[in-house]
């Protein structure tokens, strides 16, 4: 019987990230994306200096975007407030974090905020996305 780490980690496969927040730790970035086999993991940083939010609302609406995690601390609360908002909207699954996680404290928190379900709906939503797209563009 297969655990929910190994369900989690069949979901997330092939699926991309988005990390908003921080500074960019390619290492750290490149390490999520090969041991959860991750089509894409895509960091959008902020400052608090950053007078706007909106910098990161693009990679929200990528296709294939099945988790976003929120790196606390280098940021402005109310972009915080902001993604958090626009993730419910949209239906993405959301994680904040003190920095960018290790692939299994990630899969850890995913488990204890019972997100398996929330990522699995999300990839339903994003493959009648994508079957939308190839009809139009037939």
């Amino acid at each position: 019987m297969p655990t929910e780490s190994s369900s989690v980690r069949s979901v997330l496969r092939g699926q991309t990230v988005v990390v908003v927040g921080g500074n960019r730790r390619d290492g750290a970035l490149a390490r999520l994306r090969a041991a959860l086999d991750l089509a894409e993991v895509i960091h959008c940083p902020t400052r608090k200096s950053d007078a706007s939010s909106r910098c990161f609302e693009p990679s929200l609406h990528r296709l294939g975007v099945v988790l976003v995690v929120w790196v606390l601390g280098l940021s402005r609360t109310h972009h915080g407030e902001h993604l958090h908002q626009r993730c419910r909207e949209l239906g993405i699954p959301y994680i904040d974090t003190f920095r960018i996680p290790h692939p299994n404290a990630l899969l850890a928190k995913i488990e204890d905020l019972r997100l398996l379900d929330a990522l699995k709906h999300r990839c339903t939503q994003n493959l009648a996305r994508s079957l939308q797209s190839i009809g139009r563009a037939s």
